[in-house]
């Protein structure tokens, strides 16, 4: 139950509820709200805004997918400086867009994010098929609108959600958006993926699928989604509010952590072809496949679900993060010694799945205990600055990542991403010891506290 005076932004509904509308709601939604410890019409909100999430994301991963078939022809370090673009256009662009989130609303954020979306995959299909002299550069325009969606999106969202949120029930409910995240991934970038090599599906016919999905996602936004409690702050410009966010020690001392994560998943994203294979290679090779991907992803989904509650429960962050990342690196192990002469090795990944599940699940450990922990720091009044700040973090791995991938990929061959995954992971595994436990020591203050911190909601 929240406390305190509620502020919201100008235009914002407040929506008054009938007790007996319970039907709408319902046993389930009763039971949402006390297990996950949420305030009245939270559980609708959260839903709508974390359904609409797995579709965008799940668009913006199917065009990631159809850009690497686009893209097949050109070496590895131009295709990582072409997925550059999607970050380059996100850190450029999330620092006022965060800012806005605090000046002027979440929502109107989130909506110019699925807007942007949709107009980007729509548009990347007419792409294809042009001159191949000028589709590179196409690409790259339709990669910058993902970006700047993405900015839009994350710093809106992860604001929306922190704002729902308290100490009883942050890092679930950060796992809720890495869920649909991951699922995003899965349905958009692993169902592309497998279209396109598998099944052999025009990429136009991917595109106009993903296209729909979005579209509907804007529809939810705007009509379904409501704006959340915050104070707009419009004496504040976006270049004082992100000064006040980066002195705050606690973020400074997240950069080595988070940056070199996001490095390496912005190389798996890049490189998936050449760690997991593509091409037809037959029924027999896309079961292997397929065995692999389940292997990975559903101990991965629900270890996302169990260790948020548990690192809520415990009231700590750090020890989920180390488990996280230490996880993490076995994994990079197992698919680089699959991985020789360029080709993986599917039937070794096979018969060593329940290695793979274990340290799955316990790499799924990382996510919600790290986005939780930025919540705990963050004051309410500078919410959505401070995720823009997190967004740049995630930009700025996306492009070291690939780019670095692309380089390494090309001088050492399949031990490449072995010698990138050690040693990314290694730096956020010794980073995280220099950080403090947040619901354990007092936090850094950064600005004056707002009428609602999210600690007494």
């Amino acid at each position: 139950m929240r406390t305190g005076p509620q502020t919201y932004s100008a235009g914002a509904r407040v929506r008054h509820r009938d007790p007996e509308a319970a039907p709408l709601a319902g046993f389930a939604s009763r039971k949402l709200t006390a297990f996950f410890n949420l305030g009245p019409g939270d559980v609708r909100n959260l839903s709508f805004l974390y359904f609409a999430t797995f579709i965008m994301r799940a668009a913006a991963f199917a065009g990631v997918a159809v850009m690497q078939d686009v893209m097949r022809s050109l070496d590895p370090l131009w295709r990582g400086v072409l997925f550059a673009v999607y970050p380059l256009a996100e850190i450029a662009t999330v620092g006022y867009l965060g800012a806005l989130c605090d000046r002027i609303g979440r929502k109107r954020i989130l909506v110019f994010a699925h807007l942007v979306t949709a107009a980007a995959v729509f548009l990347f299909i007419l792409s294809i098929g042009v001159d191949p002299a000028v589709q590179p550069y196409l690409v790259a325009v339709f990669f910058a609108m993902f970006g700047i969606g993405a900015a839009a999106k994350v710093a809106s969202t992860l604001a929306m959600i922190n704002d729902h949120s308290n100490r009883a029930n942050r890092a679930q409910l950060m796992a809720f958006f890495d869920l649909v995240t991951f699922g995003g991934l899965v349905a958009g970038f692993g169902a592309a993926f497998l279209a396109l090599h598998a099944f052999g599906v025009a990429d136009a016919v991917v595109l106009a699928v993903g296209g729909l999905g979005v579209t509907v996602s804007v529809i939810m936004v705007q009509f379904l989604v409501e704006e959340t409690p915050f104070t707009p702050d419009l004496q504040r410009g976006t270049i004082d509010l992100l000064r006040t966010v980066l002195r705050n020690k606690d973020i400074q001392r997240l950069l080595p952590v988070y940056i070199p994560v996001v490095a390496l998943y912005g190389y798996v994203l890049t490189f998936t072809d050449n760690l997991l294979g593509a091409g037809t290679g037959g029924s027999g090779k896309t079961n292997l496949l397929l065995i692999v991907v389940a292997s990975l992803g559903i101990p991965l989904g629900l270890s996302l679900a169990v260790s948020g509650r548990l690192s809520d429960r415990a009231r700590l962050r750090r020890p989920f993060m180390a488990l996280g990342l230490a996880c993490f690196g076995g994994l990079a192990i197992l698919l680089a010694l699959a991985t020789g002469a360029g080709s993986p090795d599917l039937e070794q990944l096979v018969s060593r799945w329940p290695l793979i599940v274990l340290l799955a699940a316990g790499a799924g450990t990382f996510p919600p205990a790290a986005l939780a922990y930025l919540g705990d720091i963050v004051e309410h009044a500078v919410t959505g600055t401070t995720f823009g700040i997190y967004s740049i973090i995630f930009g700025s791995g996306l492009i070291v990542g690939p780019v670095l991938g692309g380089a390494l990929t090309q001088a050492l061959g399949p031990i490449a991403f072995a010698v990138i995954a050690l040693g990314l992971i290694g730096i956020s595994g010794a980073s995280v010891l220099f950080i403090r436990e947040p619901l354990k020591t007092p936090r850094t203050a950064v600005a004056p506290e707002s009428p609602i911190p999210p600690e007494t909601r």
